[in-house]
């Protein structure tokens, strides 16, 4: 566990020295005495039915002790700022209750350590997945997630208890879909966040795989986890009518991307190229360099990207993709990502576009590039086609399927990308002349 550095035990010290002075709270007499700016979050519930309200100079010290702590990351990730801040306050409260107070900052982590231990737990989940299909495929393996059908034996597997009505309900509802199962270890919140951060990932990596292999890249794909409302798949129904007829009309329109089809022969095809082991042994890893990072987040990018619904979002979030390797410096930007992104195609480890096509393929993608520009910068909106996402939703999936096998051969910064895509480029136009 990692522990505050001599500033910042110092600070804490002395936040906690002037809270546990009369001027950081006060004694209500009256409901008067609650009509101050943000009242619950300045109240003190002691026991034996005391009650204390911290004034604005409590209430910056406590907020003091609460960042400091969570700056230092004391609790390793698993626990985030509102965490530490009520167990923060439950150490406070509690011993102004029994009229004492931390010697020093040790002994305060050490107090708030013991409230969140029970609260930081390992927590599995298994959520809906939808935009996939398994043919003849028993569970998909992705790295330390997994897909498998929706049903009740993978929790009597796991040893958990199930026997309340509203796991089948659940289970009714998830049915017709297939389940994401992956652990991630936090307080609540945090383990939430963190499954989710991974899930996306994982969605990233699907929709890449799809897209690499399909003529219209991902736009023929919707890949994504159901963990609220928003995300449900499925209908949608609306109304219109005619000025002049006013006469009702119903729309029923139903999801018009495929799903992602897994059979043994393509897992097999997975498994021959090491893509899904590849890519989940690097986002998974505790320790990643920055070239994994920056691959972690394109990722993300890129799962977001193939769910949307509008040409010209999806364009700008993939050419996002690709920035994330090839925009450090700022400097010729359409020529630095246009010339990154075709020299990965052409001499990455896959070899997806042949040599003889690297001079008209990097000229679509500078055009590509120039359709983003207009969207961003002058608030063009209807002037990216289809065709003009489907053609970099693939060369994107393949780039980081390129990237990815250049981690394997000892790549690690994202300078590296960038540096070796210019040097070729300037053989390729050498060569040319």
């Amino acid at each position: 566990m990692p522990k505050l550095t001599k500033k910042g035990a110092r600070t804490v010290d002395l936040a906690l020295e002037r809270f546990f002075n009369p001027k950081a709270w006060v004694v209500p007499r009256s409901m008067d005495d609650f009509k101050v700016p943000n009242a619950l979050a300045r109240e003190l519930k002691l026991e034996g039915n005391r009650v204390l309200l911290m004034t604005e100079t409590g209430l910056t010290h406590l907020r003091t002790i609460v960042s400091v702590i969570d700056d230092a990351d004391v609790f390793d990730g698993q626990a985030n700022y509102s965490d530490v801040d009520s167990a923060c306050r439950g150490v406070l409260t509690e011993s102004l209750s029994k009229g004492q107070r931390p010697s020093d900052a040790k002994e305060f982590i050490d107090l708030i350590s013991k409230r969140l231990a029970p609260k930081i737990d390992t927590r599995t989940y298994a959520v809906p997945i939808f935009g996939l299909e398994l043919i003849g495929v028993e569970s998909l393996e992705l790295g330390s997630m997994r897909v498998v059908p929706a049903a009740v034996s993978h929790l009597e597997a796991a040893g958990v208890k199930h026997e309340t009505s509203d796991v089948g309900k659940t289970i009714e509802i998830t049915k017709t879909r297939l389940w994401l199962i992956g652990s991630a270890r936090g307080t609540a919140t945090v383990a939430e966040e963190k499954f989710r951060a991974q899930a996306e990932i994982t969605v990233g990596m699907l929709a890449v795989s799809a897209a690499s292999m399909y003529e219209y890249g991902a736009t023929g794909f919707r890949i994504g986890v159901v963990m609220s409302p928003e995300d449900a798949y499925g209908k949608s129904a609306w109304l219109s009518w005619t000025e002049r007829e006013r006469t009702l009309t119903t729309h029923m329109k139903v999801v018009k991307s495929q799903d992602f089809k897994i059979d043994a022969n393509l897992l097999r095809q997975f498994n021959d190229v090491r893509l899904f082991a590849r890519a989940f042994a690097l986002f998974q890893a505790e320790a990643r360099t920055p070239l994994v990072e920056a691959i972690t987040r394109a990722l993300y990018w890129y799962a977001d990207a193939h769910r949307e619904a509008v040409p010209v979002m999806k364009l700008v979030k993939y050419w996002s993709c690709v920035e994330t390797f090839f925009s450090a410096d700022n400097k010729d930007l359409a020529r630095s990502v246009s010339v990154g992104l075709t020299r990965v195609l052409v001499f990455g480890d896959f070899e997806f576009v042949p040599l003889a096509d690297y001079a008209a393929t990097k000229k679509r993608i500078v055009k590509l590039y120039d359709l983003r520009s207009r969207a961003v910068h002058r608030g063009a909106h209807r002037h990216v086609s289809k065709r003009d996402a489907a053609d970099l939703s693939q060369w994107v999936a393949w780039m980081l399927i390129n990237i990815i096998a250049l981690v394997e051969c000892g790549y690690s910064q994202v300078g590296q990308i960038k540096k070796i895509s210019e040097r070729l480029d300037a053989q390729v136009r050498t060569v040319g002349r």
